[in-house]
């Protein structure tokens, strides 16, 4: 077997081309040998459990540039942040808002916690296929129906680049005198630069986490989480950093993290302005496709859509004779460019600063190219959206909790799920443990296995098999 190091050194030779993250695309910034800076916290280096000196410096600076009141560096990814924020901000076994769409992150913190979870749902695009935004009244609706519900978690933007009207929503959550969670993962970016959407936390959010690494020159795993307001609960949020991140933070990400902010801050808006160019010149390739679609940011006369991060290129299928799984395969084996992710119908091209005129240039070629071979089909390819979702018959630490036995997928319907069940990426469960598998989920299921969409979640690797509450309950008892 080949070892990690030896394909990973050979693979940077090779000319596969990222439109995917971490965001520096490995062509941005300069480090030393990392073995040389690998420290622990020793005499004028600081501890991020007790920052007192240069790491309470570099966070502080960039709270300042991100109009934050305080930030702390995330080593663990923005799932450490998403975790401390929901236990900081929930008591256990409390009621928390979620938006349906959210990442597993959000779920590992309700099943932790063993919250009771009141779902959002986002409006769903059928011209596309992807999911919109979430509808600041649907919010005002459901704090009035649930009055116990302490914190509000949504996603914005989504994966692909979606933003929800933050700011509305934040002003609705006030109202209740409860704190407003954004995973803000993927808009690290919109603070640098105003063709890029307003961040959250220009919105009036009061806890927002930023993975830097997705869309800014920093290595994967460090990300941000900022506060503000009256209504986080810092003092608990920081409590929890120190259990959901390591005890021995990486001084190479940390620096990585202090690094991007010192590009940011001195080239942040020149960096932005020249992809912003680059955007604008490759969208016009929609007046040369006939098959395949780039979604614009007209997307934004959708009631839920707020704005539309034009980075992310979502690339349909929808109308082609193929799926967006098959896009990705052709992408990758014939011009060597790499997509972020694919689901049924589109692929995800994640772009940043570090990215080239060049790598927009092969794209543009490879899309043209194949849009040549494709067969027009306007079959429509089903997607999950909010009546797929499934009922919820336990909360997801019951569910973990009651026996559980494993069957068939082709068995599964009406079945109660004991397992999460997502694609990664993008990492939004379909299926949550205490769950009813319904007809709608069940053909939802077959059909993803059926288009070579691989699952996580489950414990059996192959995806022929799920494991299910033991009991056969029928959907018209639930």
């Amino acid at each position: 077997m080949e070892e990690l190091y030896r394909k990973l050194e050979k693979y940077q030779y090779t000319d596969y081309y990222p439109f995917h993250m971490p965001g520096h695309k490995r062509n941005m910034g300069e480090m030393c040998n990392p073995y040389k800076i690998d420290i622990t916290e020793i005499e004028g280096f600081d501890d991020l459990h007790h920052a007192e000196g240069i790491l309470k410096e570099c966070q502080e600076r960039a709270a300042a540039l991100y109009g934050a009141e305080e930030t702390h560096f995330l080593i663990n990814g923005s799932t450490g942040g998403i975790l401390s924020a929901i236990a900081g901000s929930v008591e256990r076994r409390g009621k928390i808002a979620v938006a349906r769409n959210c990442h597993k992150s959000v779920y590992h913190g309700i099943l932790l916690n063993e919250l009771e979870v009141c779902y959002l749902y986002p409006e769903y695009v059928e011209e596309y296929g992807i999911n919109g935004g979430i509808l600041p009244e649907d919010v005002e609706k459901l704090l009035e129906q649930e009055k116990d519900i302490q914190a509000v978690v949504i996603t914005s933007p989504t994966y692909e680049g979606i933003v929800s009207d933050v700011e509305t929503i934040a002003k609705i959550v006030h109202t209740r005198k409860i704190p407003l969670i954004v995973d803000e993962a993927h808009g690290a970016h919109f603070y640098f630069h105003d063709k890029f959407p307003k961040g959250a936390l220009q919105c009036g959010a009061d806890i927002v986490i930023n993975s830097v690494h997705k869309t800014l020159p920093a290595f994967t795993q460090t990300a941000l989480i900022h506060m503000q307001g009256m209504l986080a609960n810092r003092e608990k949020i920081r409590k929890y950093l120190g259990i959901y991140q390591t005890s021995s933070p990486s001084y190479i990400l940390m620096s990585g993290i202090s690094q991007c902010m010192d590009i940011m801050q001195e080239r942040g808006k020149e960096l932005l302005e020249q992809l912003y160019r680059n955007l604008r010149d490759f969208y016009k390739i929609n007046d040369k496709l006939i098959k395949i679609r780039v979604v614009t940011d007209s997307i934004k006369e959708y009631n839920s859509i707020c704005d539309f991060d034009i980075s992310k290129l979502v690339i349909s299928t929808k109308n082609t004779n193929i799926t967006g799984k098959e896009l990705q395969k052709r992408l990758n084996r014939t011009y060597h460019l790499e997509l972020e992710m694919a689901s049924v119908s589109y692929g995800l091209a994640m772009t940043s600063v570090g990215d080239t005129e060049e790598g927009f240039k092969r794209l543009e070629t490879a899309l043209l190219q194949l849009d040549n071979t494709l067969q027009e089909n306007r079959a429509a390819k089903t997607l999950w959206k909010e009546k797929l979702s499934g009922k919820t018959v336990y909360n997801i630490a019951q569910a973990e909790e009651l026996p559980q036995e494993q069957i068939s997928i082709e068995a599964c319907c009406n079945r109660i799920s004991g397992e999460f069940v997502y694609m990664y990426p993008p990492g939004i469960p379909m299926l949550c443990p205490g769950e009813l598998i319904t007809k709608e989920i069940y053909l939802l299921l077959k059909e993803y296995r059926g288009a070579g969409i691989i699952f996580q979640g489950l414990e059996d690797e192959k995806s022929e098999k799920i494991k299910v509450i033991t009991e056969n309950i029928r959907e018209k008892e639930v």
